[in-house]
């Protein structure tokens, strides 16, 4: 009797305080609306200019609402569990005989949870085992791939199923009773022997075959017959350049990258413009350190025009580029752009310098290459990506191929692989003739990271060759040499330099 009145007010005051929480959350929600201040965008024109700004927003806290609900929930529950064995205790003291064994309970729950815990990897595995056990691939390596993962697979899911039974099987089993009296093992040579030896043979097996598996894809690839593909990493794209009728991709270097030449190809009009861009650059960074002081003197004047007017933008941009140049920060920024400009050409003139490395390097063999947003690949040949980087590390994948390679600036990386699913047919098998491969970047590499990709088409011999034709070629003609620069170039290893207060000093210099 004492029992059950205590477990009744135990659970009705659970209940009460539940349900008082609950409607706790739903009326402060309702009536607290909360107010959301707007930040400062990290970059962008106006910024100088910013006002935060209050927004009345209404919160939608329903799934918060309900997360904490369950927690307060289970917390009952788990006090009223607590409570009832209690309770057992207590009247099993007062009665003299145990009415609740603790022991018991629990011999059984070992086995309910055994027998829900098989329920659930079955249903996960006949629902989702199309994601897990691979049998999609759209590579000839990726066949062997596939199979070592699913060798691995069944032998520690055998392993799984035969301890996880006997581990709930004696835990009920062998349940606390007062009519038996445990047995200590301390310790058992052929136990020992047994849980040692057949796990190192497994393992020396797998082991064995991920070797044997990764040297065939590693080492034995005969890169002799396969079409090399240089496959361009940057923040935050992917850029693909192919062989022209020669044959042969010629040879790049991030020395010689420049807006025009975002791959740094070795062509020789290119390197010309690049020599002459940040040769003007130099000078025109030279004459803004020169007229500093003027150009001080002729913002001082602007400010105080400025401040009649009523608007009181230019008065707060003249007066912080005032302050950069009084504080000394726009003169370092020139003399760091100067060095850095000047630095890239010493290295292009130490290249120019060596003979051997320079006749290598501007051979002609770039002029015809095809520089591409899409990989296009041929069914069934063999083909070497060959991967470099701009700016930081990224990571190509490509689920299908099953191929990932990390792509490093000042390293080349490369995987050879060969592709046995065209587009098409992998649609037909899928039954979706939208879907496409893609090059992933599998690497996290800032903002944009997550729309880094590049399509990836599989087609017949006779396909691809149409497309190559309907290519232009990225240097094919030399362009005439400019004589004059008109115009400040982009600097590709600095930040723009429109972003810098250097261009309106410029102008108003030049006035």
């Amino acid at each position: 009797m004492i029992k059950n009145k205590k477990f009744l007010m135990l659970a009705v005051g659970a209940f009460m305080l539940f349900a008082a929480f609950i409607a706790f959350n739903k009326v402060y929600d309702i009536a607290s609306p909360s107010t959301v201040v707007q930040s400062a965008a990290w970059f962008g024109v106006g910024d100088d200019k910013f006002e935060p700004v209050k927004v009345q927003t209404t919160e939608q806290t329903l799934s918060s609402n309900i997360n904490w609900s369950i927690a307060i929930f289970v917390l009952l529950v788990v006090l009223v569990i607590a409570n009832v064995f209690d309770i057992s205790g207590l009247a099993a003291r007062l009665s003299g005989k145990e009415n609740l064994s603790g022991n018991n309970v629990n011999k059984y729950i070992m086995i309910i949870f055994l027998i829900l815990g098989f329920i659930g990897v079955y249903w996960e595995f006949s629902h989702h085992g199309k994601y897990t056990l691979l049998r999609n691939s759209s590579s000839e390596h990726g066949v062997e791939y596939d199979s070592m993962f699913n060798v691995t697979l069944i032998l520690t899911m055998i392993v799984f199923v035969i301890t996880q039974a006997l581990l709930f099987w004696f835990s009920f089993k062998y349940a606390k009773s007062p009519n038996r009296k445990a047995v200590y093992h301390a310790h058992n040579n052929k136990l020992e022997v047994f849980w040692t030896l057949i796990p190192a043979i497994v393992l020396t097996f797998l082991v064995l075959k991920g070797h044997q598996t990764w040297r065939a894809i590693t080492y034995n690839a005969d890169k002799s017959k396969s079409q090399n593909i240089e496959i361009f990493a940057y923040q935050f794209g992917w850029k693909a350049r192919y062989a022209g009728a020669d044959k042969i991709l010629g040879a790049a270097d991030y020395k010689y990258i420049s807006g025009a030449n975002p791959l740094g190809i070795a062509v020789k009009s290119e390197v010309e413009k690049l020599k002459l861009e940040l040769d003007t650059a130099i000078m025109n960074d030279r004459k803004a350190l020169k007229d500093l002081n003027s150009s001080l003197s002729q913002l001082r004047i602007q400010l105080e025009l400025y401040k009649g007017l009523a608007d009181r933008t230019n008065v707060v941009i003249t007066d912080k580029e005032i302050a950069r140049i009084v504080s000394g920060e726009v003169k370092d920024e020139l003399e760091e752009s100067i060095r850095r400009k000047s630095k890239q050409l010493e290295r292009m003139k130490a290249i120019e310098d060596n003979k051997t490395v320079f006749a290598t390097m501007f051979n002609n063999a770039a002029d015809d290459d095809v520089i591409s947003t899409e990989i296009h690949l041929i069914e069934n040949r063999p083909v070497t990506f060959i991967f470099r980087s701009r700016d930081i590390i990224h990571s190509a994948f490509l689920p299908y191929f099953r191929v990932q390679m990390n792509v490093v600036p000042g390293m080349m990386t490369q995987f050879t692989f060969t592709p046995t699913k065209s587009t098409t047919k992998i649609r037909s098998e899928k039954n979706d003739n939208t879907f496409d491969y893609y090059l992933y970047c599998n690497k996290i590499c800032g903002t944009s990271h997550y729309n880094m990709k590049i399509k990836v088409i599989i087609e017949s011999e006779s396909a691809y060759n149409t497309w190559m034709q309907s290519q232009k070629t990225a240097f094919g003609k030399e362009a005439a040499p400019m004589a004059v620069p008109v115009s400040l170039p982009s600097d590709t290893t600095q930040m723009r330099l429109d972003s810098l207060p250097v261009n309106k000093l410029q102008r108003l210099t030049s006035r």
